[in-house]
């Protein structure tokens, strides 16, 4: 059996996959416009339910505030408009 061979037949598959991975993934972060998409992106990292939304500023920068109650505990997410970072773990 010829190994080369069957590498050569799977290498357009592999060209295929990876070109797919490379254009459903942004290259550049993108900027977090709404509350919506800021209170998604903090659901989306810790579960739980959204009870508030707001803009904020914290040291004379934008954020995007976000209270969170999971399991009877509250968490307060700042949302980084820029780029949509969680400014605080």
């Amino acid at each position: 059996m010829c190994r080369g061979r069957s590498f050569l037949t799977l290498r357009p598959l592999l060209a295929l996959l990876l070109s797919g991975l490379l254009l459903s993934s942004p290259l550049v972060a993108e900027p977090v416009t709404s509350l919506k998409r800021a209170s998604e992106i903090a659901q989306d990292a810790f579960g739980g339910q959204v009870v508030k939304a707001e803009e904020a500023e914290v040291d004379h920068k934008p954020v995007f505030l976000i209270r969170i109650v999971n399991d009877g505990r509250v968490r307060d997410v700042m949302v980084n408009p820029d780029d949509g970072e969680i400014l605080n773990p």
